[in-house]
């Protein structure tokens, strides 16, 4: 049978390094990049890239003159209520794109 180590014995032994990490860090060469030490110090993880599935476009949303009249004229009386400057093509162009947003949300 062997015989029992004493306390001092069985206890591990600690090595101290000579030189600090952050020591050799200074007095290390400055050529190379931070992106080549970090290259070497941790392995490059492999990007997943998924295809793309091809979609056919979405069709524009389809929106009668009538609709768009309709709606520049309560911006037009809005606008003249309120004094605001404008002109009735503007109201136009508000009421179009106004439509074609809210067409776009309920899908």
């Amino acid at each position: 049978m062997p015989a029992k180590k004493s306390k001092a014995e069985a206890a591990p032994k600690v090595v101290k390094a000579k030189k600090s990490a952050a020591s050799a860090a200074k007095k290390a060469p400055k050529t190379a990049t931070k992106s080549a030490a970090k290259a070497k110090s941790a392995p490059a993880k492999a990007a997943v890239v998924k295809a793309a599935k091809p979609t056919a476009p979405e069709p524009a949303p389809v929106i009668t003159q009538d609709q768009i009249a309709t709606r520049a004229y309560y911006i037009g009386e809005r606008r003249q209520t309120m004094g605001w400057p404008g002109d009735p093509s503007s109201d136009w162009i508000e009421a179009e794109a106004q439509l074609i947003a809210e067409a776009k949300r309920k899908k």
